[in-house]
């Protein structure tokens, strides 16, 4: 498993793999995106599936992987601002290549699969009164053509019952690329880069993303909510780094 063409090679690049979208593919009978094996009617086979790795031991605020359950030293020094974080997978290969196949090249369809693999990781958690996701700036969502934590989002919340509150965020401006930059970088390029468009008064709030990766964004995010009213917030994401760089 784990061949053919998401290759790990470097060179290798899920942008230009899709013809048709794996939604369109699956009407005609589908081959596994990761093994290129039969797979039925689903975009990954279940053997790719159940291969595909998970989080184990982890912190118990933001999920960084840890040698058996506990608190990591950074949130030990200066918890977040949101309450507690999970994810579906560990963002590494070849699960990487599915979400940059979604994000970057719109596949939909490999999108709503890895959000129903989320939903079925926080059916077992409290129910939010309400799901919000990371907001992008304008001339990064007209490029992009969509907003990948909203497809997740929306998905979700139909399952849940939750309304996802699309404008409950805003991004003022567009912030410098976050992959390389460490959790302190990342503070930085992102102070005064989002607004709370919202008022709430003690709820509950699931924030929704593809990947965590140092936790900053979620931390930014998390701030402006808890000070609009928000009681908590809990981030749920699709992949997080094991070990994020620069933290």
């Amino acid at each position: 498993m784990f061949f053919g063409l998401m290759s790990n090679s470097p060179r290798a690049s899920p942008l230009r793999l899709p013809i048709f979208s794996a939604g369109a593919m699956a009407f005609f009978g589908q081959d596994c995106l990761l093994c290129t094996g039969a797979s039925e009617r689903s975009i990954v086979c279940a053997a790719c599936e159940h291969a595909l790795a998970r989080p184990s031991a982890g912190c118990a605020i933001c999920a960084v992987a840890l040698p058996q359950p506990g608190l990591c030293g950074e949130c030990q020094r200066r918890a977040p601002a949101y309450d507690a974080a999970l994810a579906a997978f560990d963002y590494r290969f070849p699960l990487d290549r599915l979400v940059q196949r979604f994000k970057f090249s719109g596949d939909l369809a490999v999108g709503r699969w890895l959000a129903r693999r989320l939903l079925e990781r926080v059916r077992a958690e409290p129910r939010p009164d309400l799901i919000v996701v990371p907001p992008l700036a304008r001339g990064r969502l007209r490029k992009r053509g969509f907003n990948q934590a909203l497809v997740v989002g929306n998905v979700i919340g139909r399952a849940l019952g939750v309304r996802c509150a699309r404008g409950a965020l805003t991004k003022l401006r567009d912030t410098a690329p976050q992959p390389g930059l460490g959790w302190r970088e990342r503070r930085a390029n992102l102070r005064n880069a989002f607004r709370c468009d919202a008022a709430f008064s003690g709820e509950r709030i699931a924030l929704v993303d593809d990947v965590m990766t140092t936790g900053a964004t979620a931390d930014t995010l998390a701030r402006l909510l808890k000070r609009a009213g928000a009681g908590r917030v809990d981030v749920w994401a699709v992949a997080r780094t094991p070990d994020p760089a620069g933290r």
